[in-house]
């Protein structure tokens, strides 16, 4: 139970302790890092240099992750990222950090002790995974594939007054149980759900980025019955598939030109090409709606995808906008028609809760 949501420890260690420790093992110890960063020593190794250092210095060995967090990961943000219920972790500046839980946000009780080390930070980051961020570029997004993260760095002239950092992480894979234990939904509902999915519905989750959507379709592709085949289509590794029928395509985007891109719309349309029960996609955002209500009309009953919406009834002309922008002779008529022969289910939902099931068909 939260006692404040707007005030939260949720991890007392001395940040500032541990990053002077950090940073006198980085110096003294060099060659160490540079060995396991190069896999010429192994984990177990690196945690025996670490332990036989903090002894040097007469600090408790119960240190050891902090300090390879501190080396190798997220220094003081490790814990939120490490928690699988917190979904944002957010930056405003060197003094203001929010996470999201359960779609709750709430400011923590961590800072870095100057905009200094918070840039410093930033570039850290953006670095470890393979981007580039500085006065000239001074926005960058990254991915951590490793940990399932989208991260969003900002620096001024784009930041008016200090960097900031957006980290998104999809909460782990859940079940409609779970779920319904953590206030999405009551236990009527959770049944209902599981209809939709045994009766093949069509169904689209709408709401606000953060509201849930993602988690939501997770769960329900979770019920797909294991004789389904289906193809989930993602912009990053969201959702992760327990079931064995599942395959799953990312969308690639490259700046070099030699490298071939493949958009949402390019893998939604070459799914009408394979032999697929269901079409999946994580967030419908553009042309690929036509080709996703084109599957369904033509027999992928049962299909799902997300959508941002400020309502239910708002969702209707969104997906007509982006099917019109498809390269079709369509008039909306004809589009009105098909999506009404396609679409039996819209979900919406606002901060981690169903607030509306609107069943159309």
């Amino acid at each position: 139970m939260l006692i404040n949501p707007y005030e939260v420890d949720l991890d007392k260690t001395q940040d500032i302790d541990i990053k002077e420790i950090a940073d006198k093992f980085t110096y003294e110890k060099s060659k160490v890092i540079n060995d396991y960063s190069s896999n010429k020593i192994s984990e177990d190794a690196l945690d025996k240099e670490i332990i036989a250092f903090l002894a040097e210095k007469k600090i408790s060995s119960e240190k050891l992750k902090d300090v390879k967090d501190m080396l190798f990961g997220y220094g003081i943000l490790q814990p939120y990222i490490d928690d699988p219920d917190i979904t944002d972790t957010l930056v405003n500046d060197p003094e203001t950090i929010f996470i999201k839980k359960y779609g709750n946000k709430m400011k923590v009780n961590k800072s870095f002790k100057s905009e200094q080390e918070l840039l410093k930070y930033c570039q850290k980051i953006v670095a470890m995974n393979g981007g580039t961020i500085n006065q000239n570029q001074a926005q960058a997004v990254v991915t951590d594939r490793l940990k399932n993260l989208r991260i969003v760095v900002s620096l001024p002239p784009i930041a008016a007054k200090s960097p900031t950092i957006c980290i998104r992480k999809p909460s782990a894979s859940q079940s409609l149980l779970n779920l319904e234990k953590s206030g999405m939904f009551d236990g009527n509902t959770r049944e209902r759900l599981k209809q939709m999915v045994k009766d093949y519905k069509t169904i689209i989750i709408a709401g606000k980025g953060g509201s849930g959507k993602t988690t939501l379709m997770g769960a329900l592709i979770n019920e797909i019955p294991l004789n389904d085949r289906a193809l989930l289509i993602q912009e990053t590794m969201e959702i992760v598939p327990k079931h064995p029928d599942i395959i799953t395509q990312l969308v690639r985007i490259s700046d070099n030109p030699e490298v071939k891109n493949y958009t949402l719309f390019d893998l939604t349309r070459a799914a009408l090409l394979q032999s697929l029960d269901r079409i999946f996609i994580g967030e419908m955002k553009d042309k690929e709606a036509f080709d996703f209500f084109n599957a369904v009309y033509t027999g992928h009953k049962g299909s799902m995808a997300t959508i941002h919406a400020n309502s239910a009834d708002e969702v209707i002309n969104r997906l007509l906008y982006l099917m019109s922008r498809a390269d079709s002779d369509m008039k909306e008529d004809t589009l009105r028609e098909m999506l009404e022969n396609s679409l039996d289910v819209i979900i919406f939902l606002e901060k981690y809760k169903i607030k509306e099931i609107k069943e159309l068909r």
